[in-house]
């Protein structure tokens, strides 16, 4: 697919600019039923927030993050100039990120919502500093819901989501290796810059089976432009499912909310879809309009330049979601 993301993002703006012109006039009115958090019951259950697996509820709502997580086992190649490697440097990544998030509901069907984070990658020893370097990811999201159909137990909305991330590397391997080919100190790449644009139509799927347990489901189909190759579209999509229990429904009437789901990125190596695996869980569920806990899980993280194009990491993220 070639020169087709900016078309699809521009299709993707404009419908968020529709979704928005018709839902201002039906803004939500005092007294909504669904409001402070009620809409996220089906079935007498609450579903909790995840960092991952997206929810269909439209409330209003705010969130903000932290997180932390490793990169394990890297192993990078070195090549001399005929590409015959030369050795293989080993090492590990540490990943910090921070964020918050806003969803405005409008009408009865209708919300928009805006995200901002950054995350901060490093490697933990020299070698892995060397090889992979730091790099600071700054990420911009815009997004629309409709809420398709609501019932007692179950709720189906569909929406645009459209983000847009500035990548600021700093690459020290590739630094030393400009000049160990006789290139000049000033066109040497200690810092390299990459901005992708991603647009995606996406759908999200709940049922409360009981109090206790619910499932929810959600899908993202869309295109990014490739940062290296201009003009040249790719698919960047993602899958996940989520199972919830809530314990404050069983005979231990304990307010502890705990998930267990897992996550694919399509196509599995795309680094722009983020990584895929297992998710876990635990929030306090004492509160119907505020949620609070910690998602943890093992995952398969893309990357360039390694042995396996795969890599082992850990990651857990602390989200704080208040409902009004």
């Amino acid at each position: 697919m070639i020169s087709t993301t900016k078309h699809y993002c521009r299709f993707s703006f404009i419908g968020i600019c529709l979704i928005l012109m018709t839902a201002l006039p039906a803004a939500a009115k005092d007294g909504d039923p669904l409001a402070e958090g009620r809409e996220r019951h089906l079935n007498g259950h609450g579903f909790l927030p995840s960092f991952y697996v997206d929810d269909p509820f439209v409330s209003s709502n705010f969130q903000t993050h932290v997180g932390a997580g490793m990169a394990i086992g890297l192993k990078t190649p070195f090549t001399d100039l005929d590409g015959n490697e030369l050795y293989v440097l080993e090492g590990d990544l540490v990943v910090a990120s921070l964020g918050l998030g806003y969803q405005q509901k409008f009408g009865q069907k209708w919300a928009v919502g805006i995200q901002m984070a950054a995350l901060v990658r490093a490697g933990t020893t020299a070698e892995s500093f060397l090889t992979e370097g730091a790099d600071l990811n700054r990420q911009g999201g815009l997004w629309a819901k409709y809420r398709l159909k609501r019932s007692d137990k179950c709720q189906l909305t569909v929406g645009l989501d459209w983000s847009y991330t500035q990548v600021i590397f700093f690459t020290p391997k590739d630094f030393a290796r400009h000049i160990a080919d006789g290139g000049s100190l000033e066109d040497a790449p200690l810092v390299l810059k990459n901005k992708v644009w991603t647009s995606r139509i996406t759908a999200n799927w709940a049922r409360g089976f009981s109090p206790v347990f619910g499932v929810r489901v959600n899908a993202g189909f869309g295109l990014y432009e490739d940062p290296v190759t201009p003009g040249v579209s790719k698919g960047s999509h993602r899958v996940g499912i989520l199972g919830e229990m809530d314990l404050k429904h069983t005979k231990v009437h304990l307010p502890i909310g705990v998930t267990l789901g897992y996550t694919q990125a399509l196509p599995d190596n795309d680094p722009y879809a983020g990584q895929s695996g297992t998710l876990l869980g635990f929030w306090y569920t004492g509160k119907t309009d505020f949620v609070v806990g910690v998602e943890t899980g093992f995952m398969k993280l893309p990357v360039a330049n390694q042995v396996t194009d795969k890599v082992d990491a850990l990651f857990g993220i602390f989200t704080i979601r208040y409902y009004f």
